[in-house]
């Protein structure tokens, strides 16, 4: 099997810091951190959580960072540049991600429970069985984003954008806010939606207002037709 060249060019031109330098730069004012590899201190890999830690409005394209967020519970990446990384698996529970880029990157498994979102970029990500459980996405862009078994249960999902996004599997909005989320241009058959029959996306006790359905219908309250 080949090698992509360019992911060994990425590899290879990687500087290797540990979290400590990472905040002393940004501590310094220092805001692009790409291509490096970040770790962790046994320390404060015994914590296994990073509550505080602020590297908002950093730039991490190209980075490695899973060593970080794999513990990056209540990190704060507000409007950071994590745009195409490998985030597979990552723990955001209680992270102030509003206005970041995480646009094309690799979200799968992650868990961004009661994660702040707000106005984030995501677009292209791929989304399958990530967990948005009672996390704010108000105003976050999910255009062209790939979902299977996502969940956003509890979510705030005001002035969202799905257009295009591709639904294969089970995504649950359970009690979820779709005040004026825009799910235009997606796949979604409105009539098994209106019949509780979906197997691509789940609305039970969803907040319909003034939600824009795939074919450009504005729905209202609760699912049409289900009493």
């Amino acid at each position: 099997m080949k090698t992509n060249p360019e992911y060994i060019r990425i590899y290879n031109s990687r500087k290797q810091l540990w979290l400590e330098e990472v905040l002393r730069r940004y501590e310094a004012g220092e805001r692009d951190f790409s291509l490096i590899q970040v770790y962790l201190s046994d320390q404060q890999s015994k914590e296994r959580y990073l509550s505080g830690v602020n590297l908002s409005g950093a730039n991490f394209r190209e980075s490695d960072l899973l060593h970080l967020v794999l513990y990056g519970q209540g990190i704060n990446f507000s409007g950071s540049d994590l745009s195409d990384l490998d985030l597979a698996r990552a723990h955001f529970e209680n992270a102030d991600l509003t206005g970041a880029n995480l646009s094309g990157a690799c979200l799968w498994r992650a868990n961004f429970g009661r994660a702040d979102l707000t106005g984030a970029n995501l677009t292209q990500t791929d989304l399958q069985e990530t967990k948005f459980y009672d996390a704010n996405l108000s105003r976050a862009n999910l255009s062209g984003a790939k979902m299977i078994e996502t969940s956003f249960d509890d979510a705030n999902l005001t002035d969202s954008d799905f257009r295009n996004a591709k639904f294969k599997d089970r995504v649950r909005f359970y009690r979820a806010d779709l005040t004026r989320t825009n799910f235009f241009g997606t796949e979604l058959d409105l009539d098994e939606i209106r019949a509780n029959k979906s197997e691509m996306a789940i609305f039970t006790d969803a907040h319909f207002k003034d939600t824009i359905m795939p074919d450009g219908t504005i729905w209202n309250s609760v699912i049409p037709g289900v009493e």
